[in-house]
């Protein structure tokens, strides 16, 4: 039995009607994937270039951890300096510094007394070893008649204290430049087949060890990278290390 060709075309007009009825879905064009953005990759030298642009800014109240702990000490040194001298400026009695009361009122000698203190304590900061000791020595020949006052004797003691502390200070000091002035370098360690070490002396005819004697200074340590030297000064004993010299300088 041969199939009627009405139905197919019916059914084709059937399915056309409601594709018209159904809404239109528009899709979207086909654009592609996102292409990432390109990165220029820096270089060494623009890495360090752009490094040195760099500027720390702290925030505004914030305590910087990065400040050279050198430069701290040294400002909080400056700024005692700079209190304890307008304290003796504005303590002391007008005139110039050292100038000693003229008439006998003890209460005019203890705030002269009091300045002078300070200004010794000023005069050791600043190395100035001899004016410290004039300086002390001046008052300690005014208060000295007054020693059994009890007001008087702890300021005697404080003088007495940091004029031998003057006096150790420059002696160590000129001891130091006089040893320095033998111009001691050394050029190089050694290690001797027994273990113990040996010092090459510029001038020296041979290597020294431990208890030889170079200008007259006897070597008492040999380290890797100095060797230590008793020197006599004014009948006293003064170690100096000597550290062994870069090749690129003339003295030690």
């Amino acid at each position: 039995m041969r199939s009627s060709p009405v139905l197919p075309l019916l059914a084709l007009v059937v399915g056309l009607i409601h594709a018209g009825d159904a809404p239109v879905v528009e899709t979207p064009a086909k654009t592609g994937p996102a292409k990432p953005a390109v990165v220029k990759k820096l270089t060494a030298m623009e890495l360090v270039a752009e490094d040195e642009r760099w500027v720390f800014r702290p925030t505004v109240g914030r305590s910087d951890i990065f400040v050279d702990l050198e430069q701290v000490l040294n400002a909080q040194f400056q700024l005692k300096l700079a209190q304890q001298q307008s304290a003796v400026r504005r303590d002391g009695p007008t005139g110039k510094p050292g100038e000693q009361p003229r008439d006998g009122d003890i209460d005019q000698l203890l705030t002269w007394s009091k300045a002078e203190d300070a200004r010794v304590r000023v005069l050791i900061g600043a190395r100035k070893y001899e004016e410290a000791m004039r300086a002390a020595d001046a008052t300690l020949k005014q208060l000295d008649p007054h020693l059994s006052r009890p007001d008087v004797a702890p300021l005697i003691v404080s003088i007495r204290t940091y004029r031998a502390q003057a006096e150790e200070a420059k002696i160590r000091d000129d001891a130091q430049i006089a040893f320095e002035a033998l111009k001691i370098r050394v050029l190089g360690i050694l290690w001797s087949q027994d273990g113990s070490r040996m010092a090459i002396i510029d001038g020296e005819s041979r290597a020294v060890i431990v208890n030889d004697r170079v200008k007259d200074c006897a070597v008492i340590n040999i380290d890797q990278d100095r060797v230590d030297f008793r020197f006599v000064f004014g009948r006293r004993r003064f170690e100096f290390p000597v550290y062994v010299a870069d090749r690129n300088q003339s003295k030690p």
